[in-house]
């Protein structure tokens, strides 16, 4: 997969600029705070950085703090986590029809096409596959999503057809009868056959 993430860090930089020039000046610094210590790996300290202002009342601090979260939590393999806070991201911000020519146009597409490689890690691929299709929809000048997309579909197709081979030979399994047994009866059969004839025979040679 072709992952974005590792750019997340550079992005949250430029969108603090924009933070930096509203009024939230303690909203940026958490924002700030959580986004370098994610940078050093330090996962708890950016977790509680970002969560002082993940429940702001400015709303470009609350969606920024919730993005770094987000990616921090799919650092962590926390995939589902991820998936719920890019997923409030995506409604909060198409709910306000926002510019989609400004910043929040990136963190739209960001949200979305990350949210698409946490589907994938879960190997949910018609997930992803749609969850890349809507990152196009804001941009689709992005090479990474229409790559994205186009493993999602292949590994959607291997693993139907994964599925149904293991169906098939757990069918054809199913239907074929046990050998052992099979002898066992055949044999049990014989010897009652054997036994039966053997019978007759000596019934038959009494005189009265």
């Amino acid at each position: 997969m072709e992952k974005a993430l590792g750019s997340a860090i550079l992005f949250m930089g430029i969108l603090l600029m924009n933070i930096s020039c509203a009024s939230d000046i303690q909203g940026s610094y958490y924002v700030l705070q959580g986004t370098l210590q994610a940078k050093e790996k330090q996962s708890s300290q950016a977790i509680s950085s970002f969560s002082q202002v993940a429940a702001s009342s400015n709303a470009a601090s609350r969606l920024y703090a919730r993005y770094g979260l987000a990616t921090v939590y799919y650092e962590m393999g926390e995939f589902r986590a991820a998936i719920n806070l890019f997923e409030n991201i995506t409604q909060e911000l198409s709910a306000h029809q926002t510019d989609t020519r400004g910043p929040e146009k990136e963190l739209l597409y960001r949200a979305l096409y990350n949210k698409g490689l946490c589907l994938y890690a879960l190997e949910n691929y018609d997930g992803a596959a749609e969850t890349f299709r809507a990152a196009l929809r804001v941009d689709g000048s992005r090479w990474n999503a229409k790559r994205n997309l186009e493993l999602s579909l292949k590994a959607k197709t291997k693993k139907n057809s994964s599925a149904a081979a293991a169906g098939a030979v757990a069918t054809k399994k199913q239907a074929a009868p046990n050998p052992v047994i099979f002898d066992y009866i055949r044999q049990k059969e014989i010897d009652r056959w054997k036994s039966q004839t053997g019978k007759g025979s000596e019934e038959e040679s009494i005189d009265y």
